[in-house]
């Protein structure tokens, strides 16, 4: 749906809009589409954006991360301390109480951990707890962390992902598949139900108060994840009043037209969501020219990174541009190789040298959402200026993880969002040390370079050991990041919106809150 259309829309809905977003503030509920359809609340069954929203709200870690401060702070553990390399100690508080009013304690967070390590438990990213070797209980409200061997990202992997399961009742249950769908947390939301068809709908809990500054609770009464998979549909019904916000999936131009109704805002946020570019260096499609340096770094030199930052956020400055495959605010990351700059003719005489001065035909792989289409097209239209005839293929999800596995990936762009954690580890690990069915670059020599940061605890020893790392996957050309991928939020303006975030979404729930 595009702009005229857009507008066309709009004339019938904006008195009718106003109108139905004072009534929800009235009824104290939050309507918040979904793009997938629930099978319940559990990053750990169900892992993706959805899932990741609705788990931070209803569950809890035992630390968060503060993004503004970039410290861990005190969540279901009150202090803790580093006894060595590979143990950590946690003192855990003794005031916490699940929805269903049984007391959290050790036990809890022992039978997480030992249900995700339990061989029989089959979970998409159980690699993720790879390095714990066992959780000691040191009293009731005290337990010790034991690695398998020193590993630099523990506390963030412990502030992101890990979100602790109740004992008494996730561990009864023989139906998992069930239980999910209405869990039993200790965050600020409980769930009342989940429809495959409808949404997941939660109310909050006022017994909710251990949150602290990273994790305050919202003043939000009722959330409703409502499943509408259609982004034409998703805007009409924001337009109708039946939505309180939009939070993905609206381009910049789009969002500024539905700003101007009134009662209707953007919210703009960082986050730590890149687009980037990734080549085929390692020669697994057969396109030749890919392998040689020289035709890598004209491609890069090739794409105006401009017009892709116009593409994402229009004439709005503020955000910060990507400079490397990582960003300085996460831990582990540093960098020093600038970027290829914007040169067509520098990038034609490379090409020519590398005997390419005609170019050659080129396939560019991405995703089948607006974002990464559009840039993708562009990048096409930029890379003719050289010669290089390239089409574009958007792709699903699966279809591009098959086609990754069997070699078949020329040129891919699209969206990393860094990990979702503020570290680097996920893009060490999927970016650069990749197994086989995911290695594009073929560096051995990187691998062995980025194998050896996670197990560097010293901040700034890590800093200085990925350095290289981030400055040799520049210097030979294998990726590049293209744009930034802020988070855009069209809301009511009766609601504020703190975006930013690590998450896919750009939004945690306590990010929402009435004004």
């Amino acid at each position: 749906m595009r702009t005229r259309e857009l507008a066309a829309i709009s004339f019938g809905f904006i008195l009718c809009a106003a109108h139905a977003a004072m009534a929800q503030k009235a009824n104290d509920t939050l309507r918040f589409p979904i793009v997938d359809p629930p099978q319940g609340v559990s990053y750990y069954e169900d892992p993706k954006t959805e899932t990741v929203f609705s788990t931070s709200g209803v569950y809890d870690t035992l630390i968060s991360y503060d993004e503004d401060k970039r410290t861990f702070e005190p969540l279901l553990a009150k202090s803790w301390k580093r006894i060595d390399d590979v143990t950590l100690e946690f003192d855990l508080r003794d005031d916490v109480r699940w929805h269903d009013g049984e007391k959290f304690d050790a036990d809890d967070f022992i039978y997480t951990i030992d249900w995700i390590l339990d061989p029989k438990t089959q979970l998409r990213f159980k690699n993720y707890w790879d390095w714990v070797a066992r959780v000691e209980k040191l009293g009731p409200y005290k337990i010790r962390i034991v690695a398998k061997q020193p590993t630099a990202f523990d506390m963030s992997m412990l502030s992101t992902f890990t979100y602790v399961e109740a004992e008494h009742a996730h561990g009864k249950t023989g139906e998992k598949a069930s239980y999910i769908r209405k869990p039993v947390g200790t965050s600020m939301y409980k769930v009342l139900r989940t429809d495959n068809a409808a949404g997941i709908f939660m109310e909050r809990d006022a017994n909710y108060k251990h949150g602290g500054t990273a994790k305050p609770p919202s003043n939000i009464g009722k959330l409703n994840l409502v499943f509408i998979p259609e982004p034409g549909t998703r805007i009409a019904q924001f337009m109708a009043g039946q939505l309180d916000i939009l939070p993905r999936d609206v381009p910049i131009d789009q969002a500024e037209d539905l700003a101007k109704q009134p009662g209707v805002q953007i919210s703009i946020g960082q986050g730590t969501y890149l687009y980037y570019i990734a080549i085929d260096a390692k020669g697994r499609s057969g396109v030749k020219p890919l392998t040689d340096v020289r035709v890598r770094k004209a491609i890069f030199m090739a794409i105006d990174r401009d017009e892709l930052y116009l593409l994402t956020l229009g004439t709005r400055a503020g955000i910060a541009r990507p400079e490397a495959m990582c960003w300085r605010s996460q831990f582990g990351c540093d960098y020093s190789v600038p970027l290829a700059k914007y040169d067509i003719e520098g990038a034609k005489k490379l090409m020519a040298e590398a005997g390419y001065a005609n170019g050659f035909d080129l396939v560019i792989s991405t995703f089948t959402n607006l974002d990464a289409k559009q840039k993708a097209e562009a990048i096409a239209g930029q890379l003719t200026k050289i010669g290089i005839r390239a089409s574009v293929q958007p792709k699903t999800l699966g279809a591009y993880r098959n086609d990754q596995r069997d070699g078949k990936l020329q040129i891919f762009t699209g969206g990393w969002p860094s990990g979702g954690m503020p570290d680097v580890t996920a893009t060490l690990d999927f970016v650069f040390n990749a197994p086989d069915s995911r290695d594009y670059h073929g560096d051995e020599e990187l691998k062995k370079m980025g194998e050896k940061i996670d197990l560097i605890i010293d901040p700034d020893q890590r800093r200085a050991a990925a350095k290289p790392v981030f400055d040799r996957a520049t210097e030979m050309a294998y990726f590049m990041p293209t744009a930034p991928g802020p988070i855009i939020a069209v809301h009511r303006s009766d609601l504020t919106v703190r975006p930013g975030t690590m998450r896919s979404y750009g939004i945690d729930p306590w990010g929402l809150n009435w004004k």
